[in-house]
């Protein structure tokens, strides 16, 4: 079967329409962390939106069409570079102005909780402009004008993450400002749910729309992306559950709770311990990735209360995907084939961003200590990165050695639960 972008925010594999060549690197010797207070205040730093004033935007196709007008009094619209690209970087051309959705949704939960919520705000109000008439978003946007808005490649996940986003601001604020928007969002992937009876997929949200082929030199608006991928799932389940605390009606809880059960139903590995990558309609993908395996997985299931299946995905991710190096503790984006990356093997790439999420499974799991140690390897990534933290060492073309939004937000997320002892993402 064709190999569909399961992992579709990892590396650099996000619709650019170009690749630049590899970039190798390594890590010669590891920094000083910096402290707690430092990091989080260079995280902060980093997470600092710019404006985003494009009024209108141009598809894969050069095809030029509007975004969505503002429907606030106050639309100041922002955004966040996902990439600190140094100059004369062979990615600088692809990168340096490039804003994944995925990468926003983040800093607008990142801001929101560090008390900066004019700007998360208007975070959110650039989100409900990119938010198509079908209540889907593109995967990422250029903050030029006219804007390249990759409108027509459309991922569940990223889609899920834009409606969380929106809604755990309105649920730390009280504004409900947004969560009509999270709303429409959440619906449509309902909506899209498999129904046929007898799919290994029925229940689930499918993967999306869109793909793009001859290495991003042209793109395929008809690809179907029928795989449905548990990152896909959990994401759909967290904003489902951040839309249940407001929701009288008590729909959008019954649809977690469905979507819940039928992710542990179809997806889960009982005699390994852990969660498939995804299932089609062929029945279960067991690539091992970790952020279905045990980083994103352990969360899911420590929200929902299933502790013992919760414990066993997480000791199997730190069985399988540990990556130890340079004086750095990790875990790596996959063990073995990687499915969207054919003849690749990351295995001994430490990635940022999950190695975040499993020390926050481990925060949760009440082993303190091993978190704390991972947040000492990602405050060393945040140094190298001089306040951003790192996206991945060592360095290559889809996991490459720069300061990004997303690890650092994830950071935060961690350094803030480590702090006040709550669940602040992904929490129930």
């Amino acid at each position: 079967m064709p190999r569909p972008p399961y992992r579709c925010r990892a590396g650099l594999r996000r619709g650019l329409g170009v690749v630049a060549a590899a970039i190798v690197g390594s890590v010669a010797c590891v920094p000083r962390p910096y402290s707690v207070d430092e990091s989080m205040r260079r995280a902060g730093q980093f997470l600092t939106p710019v404006t985003f004033a494009a009024a209108g935007a141009y598809d894969e196709d050069g095809r030029a069409f509007p975004l969505g007008r503002c429907g606030f009094r106050d639309c100041e619209r922002l955004a966040v570079r996902s990439y600190r690209i140094p100059p004369g970087h062979p990615l600088e051309p692809y990168l340096a102005d490039r804003s994944f959705v995925y990468d926003d949704a983040l800093a607008m939960i990142a801001l929101s909780l560090v008390g900066r919520r004019d700007e998360a705000r208007a975070i959110g109000n650039t989100l409900t402009t990119l938010l198509t008439a079908d209540s889907t978003l593109g995967f990422s946007f250029s903050l030029a004008s006219p804007s390249f808005y990759n409108v027509r490649y459309v991922r569940a996940g990223t889609v899920a993450w834009a409606g969380y986003a929106l809604a755990l601001y309105d649920a730390l604020t009280h504004e409900r400002r947004f969560t009509p928007y999270a709303q429409r969002i959440a619906d449509r992937l309902l909506a899209s749910r498999i129904d046929a009876t007898g799919d290994p997929r029925a229940g689930l949200v499918p993967g999306g729309r869109g793909a793009w082929r001859d290495h991003y030199r042209s793109f395929d608006p008809l690809h179907v992306a029928a795989y449905c991928a548990t990152e896909h799932q959990i994401d759909t389940y967290f904003l489902l559950d951040a839309l249940a605390g407001s929701d009288p009606t008590g729909r959008y809880r019954a649809a977690a709770d469905q979507l819940g059960a039928r992710i542990v139903d179809a997806l889960w590995l009982g005699p390994e311990g852990r969660f498939a990558v995804a299932v089609t309609e062929r029945g279960v993908v067991t690539d091992r990735a970790l952020d279905a395996a045990g980083a994103w997985g352990a969360l899911f299931l420590l929200a929902r209360g299933d502790r013992a299946r919760a414990g066993r995905s997480l000791d199997y991710t730190l069985r399988t995907f540990a990556r130890r190096g340079s004086g750095l503790r990790g875990y790596a984006p996959y063990a073995g084939p990687a499915p969207d990356y054919p003849g690749q093997d990351f295995s001994e790439t430490l990635f940022a961003e999950g190695t975040a999420g499993v020390a926050l499974a481990l925060l949760r799991a009440g082993r303190s200590r091993e978190a704390g140690e991972l947040s000492d390897s990602l405050r060393a990534l945040q140094r190298q990165g001089d306040g951003g933290v790192v996206y991945a060492v060592p360095a290559s073309e889809d996991f490459p050695d720069l300061a990004a939004a997303a690890p650092t937000a994830w950071l935060l997320f961690l350094e803030i639960e480590r702090r006040d002892g709550r669940p602040v993402v992904f929490g129930g």
